[in-house]
């Protein structure tokens, strides 16, 4: 499963640089898979700093765009590789209520 994780985490940057020079319609949704399937061996340490990647990088990409000549890929990049931390953070919190709820009720 680790070779998985890890060949999603290379697709989801190798597309999100991609994505700075073509256009392709599914990248979004592309991207929110491989970022979740990147995220379903990571441990709390690493959700957690998923987190915060994906609320610098939803908050600070567009800011790029202010670098002349290459603002404008710097964003997009950045921005691709946000929204593939939002899939891997959507699958962190899934499978931590998951957790939770078995521990409730499985005893």
């Amino acid at each position: 499963m680790n070779v998985i994780c890890s060949a999603a985490r290379a697709l989801a940057v190798i597309l999100a640089i991609v994505s700075a020079f073509v256009s392709v319609p599914l990248t979004p949704p592309l991207l929110l898979v491989f970022g979740g399937i990147a995220a379903i061996n990571n441990d709390s340490e690493k959700n957690s700093r998923n987190f915060l990647i994906t609320i610098v990088l939803l908050l600070g990409a567009e800011t790029l765009q202010v670098l002349p000549a290459v603002g404008q890929h710097l964003s997009t990049i950045f921005t691709s590789l946000g929204i593939a931390f939002v899939g891997a953070s959507i699958v962190a919190i899934v499978i931590t209520l998951a957790y939770r709820l078995k521990r409730d009720w499985v005893k």
